[in-house]
């Protein structure tokens, strides 16, 4: 109970973290939002993890692979931050569900998984309640910047699906405060080198408060997903992840008064149905889910 508790406190983090993303998007560029994000998430990460590990969190067995893994979660962000000044939240975080169905596809060429026929299936499956949500373009209507926003979006979840199949390779080579560690401080290193390019002064209380909130949240949320896989097993919290879109729904009618229609509804029961049966493939064949 205290894992799917952990998990369920992560998801609402994680909602509150796009929502910040999805305000400041509207005041300064898309770079700012991303490095305030990755420093306050170093800057946690530091005062939960340095007193106890010092610098033995730089000492990474595979390091190239550390760096290249936590680039690609900082693209991730990168991307969805971007998509979320074009669609709503409730539609992004429902496309965003498609990554358990890419990590699928991707375990195959790069761990080597084989994967049955049922999986494969609920992956195709997936794949239409994407493109429910998204109804691409084919008769040259206007779809009002969903399109753009949902490809950015897709894009994000292929780097998260590339960055959990890679997580899984790490797994037994460096322990998790090193991990989460190079995590954050990848990210930030990164970030801060480009912001100067983008930097444009915040205006205002509000910005100011959530720029320090979102790296907050954004820490806050990694280590409680942490908390919840120490708690109970991957497969027990995997369903529970799909919370998230509650929140996003909430926050995003409250925020933004906005509410997403019928085909992203409909797209995304079937995406987290998918998802879910996903994951209880996962059990049947004593893998774990993507996290």
């Amino acid at each position: 109970m205290r894992g799917i508790f952990y998990m369920l406190a992560a998801m609402a983090v994680i909602s509150v973290q796009e929502t910040l993303a999805k305000y400041l998007g509207q005041y300064l560029p898309v770079m700012m939002v991303l490095w305030a994000r990755y420093l306050g998430h170093l800057i946690l990460m530091v005062i939960l993890l340095w007193p106890k590990h010092g610098t033995s969190l730089f000492r990474a067995s595979r390091p190239m692979m550390q760096a290249g893994r936590s680039l690609i979660l900082m693209i991730d962000s990168l991307l969805f931050f971007t998509g979320l000044t074009m669609i709503g939240l409730a539609e992004a975080t429902a496309i965003f569900f498609t990554v358990p169905m890419l990590v699928v596809v991707l375990s195959i060429p790069i761990l080597g998984e084989r994967v049955g026929w049922r999986s494969l299936c609920a992956t195709l499956v997936g794949f239409i309640g994407t493109l429910v949500i998204v109804r691409p373009d084919i008769g040259g209507t206007d779809m009002e910047g969903l399109g753009t926003g949902a490809l950015f979006i897709l894009a994000a979840a292929f780097c998260m699906a590339t960055f959990n199949v890679t997580t899984r390779k790490l797994a037994n080579s460096d322990p998790m405060p090193v991990t989460l560690f190079y995590t954050a401080l990848i990210g930030a290193v990164a970030s801060s080198l480009a912001v100067p390019f983008f930097w444009q002064m915040p205006e205002g209380t509000n910005v100011w408060l959530a720029l320090v909130a979102i790296g907050l949240f954004g820490g806050l949320a990694h280590s409680l997903i942490i908390a919840a896989h120490k708690y109970a097993a991957a497969t027990t919290v995997a369903p529970f992840m799909y919370s998230q879109i509650f929140w996003a729904l909430l926050l995003g009618w409250a925020m933004f008064d906005s509410l997403p229609d019928i085909y992203a509804w409909v797209g995304g029961g079937i995406v987290i149905l998918s998802g879910l049966y996903l994951i209880h493939r996962g059990r049947v064949d004593g893998k774990s889910p993507a996290p």
